[in-house]
């Protein structure tokens, strides 16, 4: 394979497919929750929130990308560093004051349970025995943990021995799930979680990826998505069927969507070297704000199910699509817009550039 532009096409649509996955994962809880007729989604998306799995491996991926183009040292680990965090944490406070401003004007417009989760530490991504104030923000506690850890092996390690710090942290990962009992504790939680080995395993991609060889792309890409997909339907027919199997445990969705998620970005990014393929305008739109879905969608769909329940137009099949399709289109709309009018402006500031590489603009 022929070196290039790293390919950023594809990492953008599979953004936007991992952001439509969680969407559909809770819209389908709303579902449940507020229609009185039968369920037009299926069960095995509660399991579709395995669009987190892919989201770390994205992540593991351009993170290895951009510090490839660095060196080692406290300035470039400085860099790196208020480069991610000024990605990620304007807009994510932007949402968690969203949820204090409801609490503090209505508690019952949110979840009650969001009055015992901790208002500061939600702020600062700072793990904790509950949830963040606002919930999707866990992925987040686990995004800073891992741009902290990459930001110190930029800082100490030359770049000729990234993979083996790589490899290390891989085996203390493994070493502490298999055979070191650890306390339950929220720090413990985050720095050993199995997860971790999603980032890892994206940042092995971001440095080798072109080592695939071109015809292989489809049948990697492919077989990435239907064992993504059958990892989905499997979970949901045989969990209830097998003592101890849970789906949303660390380990098991690793496994199955952690593996899966390799094989989709590997084949994605080589498949597009090739040039044999470009995802679609939309993909790429919802790719684009993928981040602003990602936080927002989560007010969007609560208050259409809150909506939809008063309405009492919940019973009948073609209400349930109705809601759905209207529910969906709003989720993308909100996102679009939360990116146009706060990520964009943020990005025009001088203090960091938009994006950590350039994007090739579109045919």
């Amino acid at each position: 394979m022929k070196e290039h532009q790293t390919p950023l096409l594809s990492i953008q649509a599979l953004r936007g497919a991992a952001a439509l996955l969680v969407v559909f994962f809770h819209l389908r809880i709303v579902e449940a929750k507020y229609g009185a007729g039968v369920s037009l989604l299926p069960s095995w998306l509660g399991f579709a929130d395995g669009g987190v799995d892919l989201f770390f491996v994205i992540s593991g991926f351009i993170m290895a990308v951009v510090a490839r183009k660095g060196r080692a040292g406290i300035h470039d680990a400085s860099h790196f560093l208020r480069r991610r965090l000024w990605r990620v944490v304007p807009l994510y406070w932007f949402y968690t004051t969203l949820v204090v401003l409801l609490l503090a004007i209505g508690p019952g417009m949110v979840n009650t349970s969001y009055a015992e989760q901790g208002i500061v530490a939600s702020y600062l991504l700072w793990p904790q025995a509950t949830l963040p104030l606002l919930t999707v923000g866990w992925t987040l506690i686990h995004e800073m943990y891992f741009y902290l850890v990459m930001a110190l092996a930029i800082a100490l390690v030359p770049p000729c021995y990234r993979l083996m710090t790589l490899l290390a942290w891989t085996a203390i990962i493994v070493g502490a799930q298999v055979w070191i009992p650890l306390p339950e504790q929220p720090w413990t939680s985050v720095v050993f979680n199995a997860m971790t080995l999603e980032f890892i395993a994206g940042a092995v991609l971001g440095r080798y990826w072109r080592r695939l060889p071109a015809q292989a792309a489809v049948a990697c890409l492919s077989l990435g998505v239907v064992a993504f997909g059958v990892g989905m339907w499997g979970l949901d027919r045989f969990q209830d069927t097998q003592p101890g199997l849970d789906g949303h445990e660390p380990m098991v969705r690793t496994m199955v969507f952690g593996t899966a998620s390799v094989l989709i970005v590997l084949g994605a990014v080589a498949l597009e070297a090739t040039r044999r393929w470009t995802p679609p305008r939309w993909l790429l739109a919802i790719g684009d704000s993928s981040y602003s879905l990602y936080l927002s969608h989560v007010f969007v769909v609560s208050a259409a199910g809150r909506f939809w329940l008063m309405s009492t137009l919940n019973t009948s099949a073609l209400e349930h699509a109705l809601f759905l399709l209207i529910t969906v289109v709003a989720c993308v709309g909100a996102g679009l817009v939360s990116y146009r009018l706060l990520e964009q402006p943020l990005f025009t500031w001088r203090l960091l550039p938009a994006r950590a590489l350039p994007v090739p603009s579109r045919p």
